[in-house]
This record gives C-alpha cells, structure tokens and sequence, in this order.
C-alpha cells in the first residue's frame, strides 16, 4: 500500500511513543546464541507501508553545510536535502527498533542519535549515510534522550534518566563518541536539553523547579521550567531566566524551555507559552499555545520570532522532550522546527517561515501483540465489596449497589435481582428506603449529561427522574413523612475532569420526594488551608433528615488548631448551624431518628455513642477511648456505610456483607 496517510501518521506515532517508555524486558544471560534480540518482529506480523508528507513531532538538525536535513518519523530517522525532496530512512534494517533524536556533529560526517534497538532507550552514532551503527552507551537502568555534540565534535551530551532500582545517576552527562562509562556534569532528574555553546566554554539547558508532586503540575507560565547556563571550564551556573509567579510581584516572564544557542553564541531561543493563547485547528479552538522566543544575551531584550510553534508538554512528564528538536543554520540566519505537522525554516531576521517539503516512504513491520484471550462472561459471580447496604424499614429486604447497579435481595439469604430495568444505562448509587418501605431513591451518573436523583418503586419497574436540573448528586436521605429528599449536591468537579470526591466542597439541597425545584439548605466544605490529598480522600458528605426537622451532617471543624470530624446540623432555611460533637478522625457520623445515639464510622470499623439532649451550647469531644462519653464498638472485621433502619438498629457494611 503506497499512499498519503496523514491520520495512520498520527495514530502510529502514540504507538511508537507508548514503546519509548517502555523498555524490553533483559532475558537471563545465557549465550550469545540465545540472547534476546529487540529488533526482531515476533509472533504473526503486520506490515505497514505508505507514504507520507507530514508527519508529528518529529526533532529536525542541519548539517553544517547547511545541505541536508535529518528527522525522525515514526521511530526512524530520515535524511534530505535541506531544500525538501525524497526523504531516505537511514534505519530502516533495523527491525523493529525505535530511532529518534538525530543531531549531526560538527565536521557533519555522524549522527548521534536514541535508539532501543539493545533493549533500552540509549545513545547511538552511525555515519552520515547510516552505515556502521555502534552504541555510545547501553545500560538497561538508564534511558538517554536529548543527545547534543560538543563543540570538537568528540563528545556527545545527552539527558539521561534512571528507569529501574534505587539511587542517583540521573541528570545530563557527557560520552566519548567512541563510548565510555561517561562523566556526570548536571545531577537531577528535572535537567534536560542541553546544548553546548560553539566556542565550547558554556552549556545551556533548562531545568523544572516547580517542585514535587502536585506543585510540578502547575502553570508552566508561572515559572515551572526555566533555563540555565554552565560554565564547563569551572562548573559556575547561572541562572538565565528564574522566578515563579507570586502575589506581590510577577518574579517571572513566564519559564522557558528547549534552549538552542545561537553559532555566534548571542542569541538564546526557547520555548514559552503566549498567556491566555489559543490557537485553531479544523474549527476547533484549543489552548495554551506555545511559542519559540529569543533572548539577545548582550542586551537582555525577548521577542517572540515564531507563533506558534508545536505545543509543548511542560506540564506533563515521562516524554522524551518537552518540544521537538530544532536547530539553527551554521551561519546563524535561520532555524530549521517542526511545526504543523511539517518542517518549517525560520529566517530569524524577518521572521518568515518558510516549509521544507518532504516525502517519505514509512515501512514499518508491526509484532503480535502480547496478548492471552480469555472470555468475560454473562455467568454470576461473586461480589467482592457491596456498598450502601441498606435495609427496608419491615428488614426484610435489602439493597445495595455493586458494579455500578441497584440490587435487591430477600433477607436474609435470597438472590440478588436489580431495581432498575435493563434498558437504564446510566450508574446508580446510594439507594435510600422511603419511610414507608414503597419507594427507593437513588442517585445516578453519565458522562455525557450527568446525574440526576431519581426514585422508583420498591417492586421495581421505570425510575421516576426527580431533579431537572443534571449535577453531581449523591447521598439521599428522606424526610420523616416521606415529602422531601436531602441530599448532597458536588461543584462540578467531575466535569472538569476529576472527581466527584476532589470537590473542594457540597452544597446540601432538597428536592420534593415526587420530583421538584432544588432547594438550597446549606454549603459543607473544608477549612481554608487545607490540602488537595486532604480534599481528595476525605468522605462525601451524608446528611440525613431528623424528626425534629432539622438537617444533621459530618464537617470539619478546627479544634485545638487542629482539624477534627463533627457533627452539625442546620435548621431546613440553612440557619442555626450547630456543633454538636467533634470526633478526631471519623468520617461518617449518622445520628438516629430520635437523636439518642450516634453511628459512626473511623478507621474502617462502626462504632456507638449516646448523644445526650441539652448539653449546652460547646460541642462534646468524643474518643474512642477516654473521651466523655462511653463508645462501643459495633464491628470487628470492618464496617463501612452505617446507618440507621429505625430508631434501635444500626446497620452497615463489611466487603460483600450486610
């Protein structure tokens, strides 16, 4: 098949890019007869053959005669003349190898180049025309990627990250292009990119400082990654962009990353983002949109000299780099970038772009997949964990929700059948009794439109929707006299892919139990100051509706500076909030009908404690031990979900148990 496929280009290219991060796995060392080759295609194969004229992310490098062009293409490595034309695969009888990252050297007569083709990602050379591959360096522990020459042409430096065990070694390093344990010159893990200057004294690079799991994930326009300079003569670096975005003062531009120096050693270009910029593609707008900058060193003046450029992944991490490779022409007027899904040269001066066409013949043989059939049946299987296991008010039925369905079961031993017809797609969770064992509120979820709250008879039969407005509902619990719902209502979280539980706080409505307005009751949410992880693992709130009309629900409240689980309860118009126990680490608290007890949960087991009437205004401190007042313990082998049947009778859950 020889045809131009741009959408296989792209597809394939995810394929080739899940292969980076995964290196073949080392079988034991036995002989060289039986050693593991990574570049053969194994199993039944597929070949794929077409041709191309565009293709994605693909890292471009000029010669020094500024005659030919190399880039890789769907883990190859491809060579041109830098005026466009025929493209020539210059790894193509490599098997299945992967081959990215070329840079040409100096004198313009090898390649450095990252291969996987010894079993991990690591640093090649072969000469200009492909010939003579050899291995700078292959370890299975490390991966290598951002190869760059040094200025004589003799070594090569390269990013290299550890992938396996314990200890340091990650950082930039630099190898004799002959080979060699190499020599570190920048430790770190969050250094990548570097480019040596063309009289050899400096190598800049950039490096993250946005810090550890989940500052690093913040705005890179706030100074996430930003560049530096060694001095390789005495090791001295400096800071050439620096600073994070703070309230009294804006300490940074907005970070910068894949620095190349200019031949005459000037100029500085990288990458940075356009704040608030969008860009649009087939109709679709889409944002943020990066850019290619350029810092004149003498002066300290930027401006930006291409936008946009490809969009690039400083926001992210495990990728080879964070931009496509680049490079400046020898005499310094121009640049050679992949953009668009093409290859473009940037005259510097002007700011024109210009594109360099190429054709390229993609010839790849796919392996078999490693892949074991086996059938999922429709058969009965045994549930592992059930939640919201709720009782009917007689005790005779019960209901819970296992594998994103409603089930019903005859107590104390009969089979589960679902609430719901087959023809409800949507997930149902948290059903709730009426008071009057006729009816079973639930709540659902879709990805598309949302979730509503719904009820429907205890015998089964259509759900009756009850919200018309879709949200993130859960949690229902009825009125005494069966007229009203209450429930917990999320802002929205799972719309701006998350999760329902990172919302940072829950608004508590009611609905008409036969469908209706929401009404507003109250907001729960945590203290200011607290963590996202905090937010993100703590339990949804579950209010409940007492007979004496008032809302009772778990919060967090600061106690001895301190944050500690309570109980609170509001008046239905949202007034007259209460604390009426404080618990240190509880996460359901469930008070009964009549208000003499309370139910709750810590540290995955069910636990009893009276709730006296009139005791004052402060709220009780209740421990599990040495607290003031008695507490039982109710489960042994955990217990999960308490509630309430009826004003004597507490159940709740344990794995597949009621």
């Amino acid at each position: 098949m020889h045809n131009t496929s741009k959408t296989f280009a792209t597809v394939f290219t995810l394929v080739i890019a899940l292969a980076f991060a995964t290196p073949a796995m080392a079988q034991d060392d036995q002989s060289d007869s039986t050693k593991w080759d990574v570049t053969l295609p194994r199993g039944e194969l597929r070949e794929i053959d077409f041709t191309t004229d565009e293709g994605t992310w693909m890292s471009v490098d000029i010669s020094p005669d500024g005659n030919w062009l190399v880039f890789d293409l769907l883990g190859h490595v491809y060579r041109m003349s830098s005026g466009g034309g025929q493209a020539q695969s210059l790894t193509q009888d490599n098997g299945v190898s992967i081959n990215y990252h070329p840079t040409i050297s100096p004198d313009g007569k090898q390649i450095g180049f990252i291969s996987d083709r010894g079993g991990q990602n690591n640093l090649w050379v072969m000469n200009a025309d492909g010939s003579e591959p050899e291995a700078v360096f292959e370890n299975q522990i490390f991966r290598a990627s951002s190869p760059a020459w040094s200025a004589d042409g003799n070594y090569i430096f390269v990013r290299r990250q550890r992938v396996s065990g314990q200890g340091g070694g990650s950082g930039i390093w630099m190898y004799h292009k002959d080979g060699g344990k190499g020599v570190e010159i920048v430790d770190g893990g969050s250094v990548d990119w570097p480019t040596p200057s063309a009289d050899g004294r400096y190598l800049y690079y950039h490096e993250g400082v946005g810090g550890g799991f989940p500052s690093s994930y913040r705005d890179a326009i706030q100074g996430r990654t930003q560049l530096r300079r060694m001095d390789l003569r005495n090791g001295d670096i400096i800071q050439i962009t620096a600073g994070v975005a703070s309230q009294q003062l804006r300490t940074s531009s907005g970070g910068a990353y894949a620095p190349e120096i200019s031949p005459g050693g000037r100029y500085l270009t990288f990458g940075r983002r356009i704040p608030n910029g969008r860009m649009e593609h087939k109709g679709h707008e889409f944002g943020p949109r990066t850019a290619l900058w350029m810092r004149d060193l003498e002066t300290g003046a930027e401006r930006v000299v291409m936008d946009p450029i490809e969009t690039d992944m400083a926001e992210t991490f495990k990728v080879t780099r964070l931009l496509p490779g680049y490079s400046w022409s020898a005499d310094g007027s121009s640049l050679v970038i992949s953009q668009g899904g093409k290859i473009r040269r940037l005259d510097v001066s002007s700011g024109s772009v210009t594109t360099v066409p190429f054709e390229a013949r993609v010839h790849r043989t796919l392996s078999e997949q490693a892949y074991h059939a086996f059938r999922i049946t429709d058969d009965p299987f045994q549930v592992k964990f059930t939640r919201w296991q709720t009782g009917s008010p007689n005790g005779r039925t019960l209901a819970f929700q296992a594998i994103g369905r409603i089930w019903l079961q005859d107590l104390p031993n009969g089979s589960p059948r679902r609430l719901t017809g087959n023809d409800f797609e949507p997930f149902e969770f948290a059903p709730a009794w009426s008071p009057d064992g006729q009816w079973i509120a639930f709540t659902s979820w879709d990805d598309e439109e949302g979730g509503h709250l719904w009820r429907v008879r205890a015998t089964g039969g259509a759900p009756q929707q009850l919200t018309q407005r879709a949200g993130e509902y859960i949690n229902p619990a009825w009125s005494p006299d069966g007229q009203g719902i209450v429930l917990a209502r999320g802002t929205g979280a799972s719309f701006r892919n998350r999760s329902m539980v990172q919302n940072p706080y829950f608004d508590l409505v009611t609905v008409p139990s036969a469908g209706g307005q929401v009404q507003h009751v109250t907001s729960v949410g945590m203290p200011p100051g607290v963590s996202f992880f905090a937010v993100s693992r703590s339990q949804i709130v579950r209010p409940t509706w007492s007979d004496n009309g008032r809302i009772y629900f778990q919060r967090v409240v600061r106690e001895d500076d301190r944050n500690r689980g309570a109980l609170a309860s509001v008046r239905l118009d949202g007034s007259d909030h209460r604390v009426h126990m404080t618990m240190p680490f509880a996460d359901e608290i469930i008070p009964s009908p009549n208000r003499d007890y309370v139910a709750f949960n810590e540290g995955d087991n069910v636990y009893l404690v009276p709730m006296p009437n009139g005791s004052g205004e402060d709220p009780i401190h209740i421990a599990k031990s040495g607290g003031a007042l008695p507490v039982t313990k109710l489960s042994t082998e955990g217990g999960l979900y308490p509630r309430w049947r009826d004003a004597t009778t507490v159940e709740f859950g344990s794995g597949p148990t009621y």
